[in-house]
C-alpha cells in the first residue's frame, strides 16, 4: 500500500479509507490511483481492470465529453438532469466545463 500511496501521491491513510468503503472520494484521487496502478479510472469502478493506454485523455475531460453526450442523446437541459438526478445544475455544468471535480457518490 505504501508503494501504491507514493506512485500515486495519495496519503496511504487515504487509500486504506477508499478500500474500507468509509470515504467518498474524489474523481481525481481515483484517477491517480488508476494510473499508478496502469489500469483506467472506469475500471476501478467496473468489474474488473482495463489496461491504461498511453494516449488515454484526462479523466475530467472523458466525464465532461460523455455527460455532455448522454445528456444531450437523452435530449435533456442541464436543468432537467439536476431535476432527475437530485444533482444541481450547477454542479452539471461546472463538470461538463470541466472545472469541477466531483465526488464518485454526485457520479
Amino acid at each position: 500500500m505504501a508503494a501504491l500511496a507514493e506512485q500515486a501521491r495519495v496519503n496511504p491513510r487515504m487509500i486504506r479509507l477508499v478500500e474500507q468503503g468509509q470515504v467518498n472520494v474524489s474523481l481525481n484521487t481515483v484517477d491517480k490511483l488508476a494510473r499508478a496502478l496502469g489500469v483506467t479510472t472506469g475500471s476501478l469502478v467496473g468489474s474488473k481492470p482495463v489496461a491504461r493506454q498511453d494516449g488515454d485523455a484526462p479523466i475530467e475531460e472523458v466525464l465532461a465529453r460523455n455527460l455532455v453526450s448522454a445528456r444531450k442523446g437523452l435530449k435533456l437541459t442541464q436543468d432537467t438532469l439536476g431535476q432527475r438526478s437530485g444533482v444541481s445544475m450547477f454542479v452539471i455544468a461546472h463538470i461538463e466545463r470541466q472545472a469541477r471535480n466531483p465526488s464518485l457518490q454526485t457520479l
